[in-house]
């Protein structure tokens, strides 16, 4: 089924826009670009990078879920 059977208009809807949701909502979720890597069957980082295309809010959220600052207590 394509956009014109379902009767979508106005929104791009392809296999390939289906393929970036998936990459960018994956690691929105917690998976690593490594494992993304190798779900989307690519042998360069660099063209998981171009599936994900983080914007900075994701990227700065993505820290503070790992940053070992947050582990560290501040003692006066």
């Amino acid at each position: 089924m394509n956009d014109k059977q379902a009767d979508i208009k106005g929104i791009r809807c392809s296999c390939h826009t289906f393929r970036h949701t998936f990459a960018k909502l994956s690691v929105k979720n917690g998976a690593g670009i490594f494992e993304l890597q190798q779900i989307l069957g690519h042998t360069s980082i660099e063209m998981v990078r171009v599936y994900v295309n983080l914007f900075s809010e994701d990227v700065m959220d993505k820290h503070k879920s790992f940053s070992p600052l947050i582990k560290l207590s501040v003692r006066m």
